[in-house]
């Protein structure tokens, strides 16, 4: 998935949307329903493969701009389950790793907090170097 956009907020959207309509369909019974979910997941999939990230991110934030007041009643708690991450400052913080940038490639490397000194090969790059953490 390299250079690839992969999934945001309005391919999650869309894939339930498809998933609501194969269901009604196998009650239904109309096959328009089952035709329009198959065309959303042929986008959905387009869409996660696409390599024109500029535009998959412009089509998510005007996304999220339409659904603003509508995700700011439903998301009590901000939206997030689980335990490692927090709502900081409209960012999500990650508690339990570390952000580091390769140096080599500068490429940005997560790592868990808490682990010492460990030896950390990039992925990207191949650089070995190590870092306490």
């Amino acid at each position: 998935m390299r250079g690839r956009y992969g999934t945001d907020n309005l391919n999650r959207f869309l894939l339930v949307i498809a998933l609501i309509l194969v269901i009604a369909d196998m009650f239904i019974r109309w096959r328009v329903l089952y035709l329009i979910a198959v065309i959303l997941l042929i986008y959905v999939y387009c869409r996660m493969f696409s390599r024109n990230v500029n535009a998959r991110y412009r089509e998510n934030q005007k996304f999220l701009q339409l659904t603003a007041r509508f995700r700011k009643k439903s998301s009590g708690a901000g939206g997030y389950a689980g335990g490692s991450t927090s709502r900081w400052n409209g960012k999500v913080k990650d508690k339990d790793h570390k952000i580091l940038r390769c140096p080599g490639c500068g490429e940005k490397l997560r790592v868990p907090k808490g682990a010492g000194k460990i030896n950390i090969s990039c992925p990207h790059c191949g650089t070995k170097f190590i870092k306490k953490v």
